[in-house]
């Protein structure tokens, strides 16, 4: 029987969209690794006689994922040219009073302290809403409408021009500007990885919750987990255990098949997943608010009673803050608290790196999934 891996979400493909902004967070999950370990310390497991004939496969459906319509201009570390080519800036009297005061604000605020901002916004607006300037401004060569404006501003500040200020050689207000700069710089590198991580995230969440249609008519990735344990349960050999390692958000898609979708396909008949994995899941959370098809009060049967389910093994770890416990929330779920000694971000992939997570993984075959008469 077949070991199968469903990955969780922000996993890309490389060629698939999205490939570049994860491939630095998540290198697709490192699959081949993580085939390489399955193959040398769980499947002994499934059949001890031939392990290098045991069929190890990925359940992929990343492709079926979120993807950014707009080129990821929402995230903060987009640029236009981190799109193509830099767009062509239009001169200022092309502009609307509108759009010639939001480019006035962004090329004074970037210079200047925040508690300036209110008296500058005054100033920036009534220049952009100035209609004689915008006379002035309509003769004027486009290489001096921007220094125009600039100084029309400065001249409605009160008492001293602003820029004037900025360049003062009084240390305080300069180091305040410098200080602030360097942090935008500092907290952009910061954010630069979660942003590569987080919005494909929340956002493959979305469109597999949004989008998982119902048990009589699966959505696009429902369906493609349902083929796929499908065709593992073809490569079956007799009395033989199927396994299934989940990690992420691939543990709430097994659950939902498990509970709903199996059981309502006709064609599912004798598919059991004996020994389902879930390492780093929010399988219990999602749970406890309510966001599977599977309903009622808590703690669910509906998984210890599926005629799909087999033994659930729950992995999860106090420094991974993606990871939850299910105990409590699902009758027969069996929780393990695996103890990583690395960082928030690296320990929710952490299971999949770490032998002994493997070496005790076949154990648990070993103890639970028992042959079939």
């Amino acid at each position: 029987m077949p070991i199968v891996f469903i990955h969780g979400v922000a996993v890309r493909q490389q060629g698939d969209p999205g490939w570049e902004q994860v491939n630095q967070v998540t290198g697709g999950v490192q699959w081949p690794k993580v085939r390489q370990r399955l193959r040398e310390f769980v499947a002994p497991a499934v059949r001890p006689g031939a392990p290098d004939e045991v069929d190890i496969r990925q359940l992929y459906w990343g492709d079926l994922g979120v993807f950014y319509a707009g080129e990821g201009r929402s995230l903060g570390s987009w640029s236009p040219t981190s799109a193509g080519p830099a767009p062509t800036v239009p001169a200022p009297a092309d502009l609307t009073p509108d759009e010639l005061g939001e480019a006035l604000e962004d090329a004074f605020e970037r210079r200047s302290l925040t508690r300036d901002w209110p008296t500058l916004l005054e100033a920036v607006w009534s220049v952009a809403r100035d209609e004689n300037l915008r006379s002035i401004l309509l003769m004027l060569p486009a290489g001096q409408q921007w220094p125009f404006l600039l100084a029309a501003v400065e001249a409605r500040l009160p008492a001293v021009p602003l820029l004037a200020r900025l360049e003062e050689p009084r240390p305080p207000r300069r180091l305040v500007v410098q200080r602030r700069r360097g942090l935008s710089r500092t907290l952009s590198t910061v954010r630069r990885p979660l942003e590569d991580f987080v919005p494909l995230f929340i956002g493959d969440v979305l469109a597999y919750v949004g989008g998982r249609g119902t048990p009589a008519s699966p959505g696009p990735v429902m369906a493609r987990v349902l083929a796929g344990l499908k065709a593992a349960q073809a490569q079956a050999r007799p009395g033989e255990p199927l396994v299934v390692l989940t990690h992420s958000m691939g543990g709430q898609l097994l659950y939902d098949a498990l509970t709903s979708y199996l059981p309502a396909d006709p064609e599912a008949e004798g598919l059991r997943v004996d020994l389902w994995c879930a390492t780093g899941s929010q399988v219990g959370l999602f749970r406890e608010m309510g966001q599977f098809i599977e309903q009622g009060p808590l703690p669910t049967p509906a998984l210890r009673d599926s005629p799909h389910a087999g033994y659930f093994w729950n992995v999860w770890s106090y420094s991974d803050l993606l990871s939850f416990r299910c105990e409590g929330v699902i009758l027969g779920a069996h929780d393990t608290a695996f103890p990583f000694l690395g960082d928030v971000r690296s320990d929710h992939f952490a299971y999949l790196t770490h032998d002994d997570f493997y070496r005790t993984l076949a154990v648990k075959v070993r103890l639970h999934a028992r042959p079939r008469s």
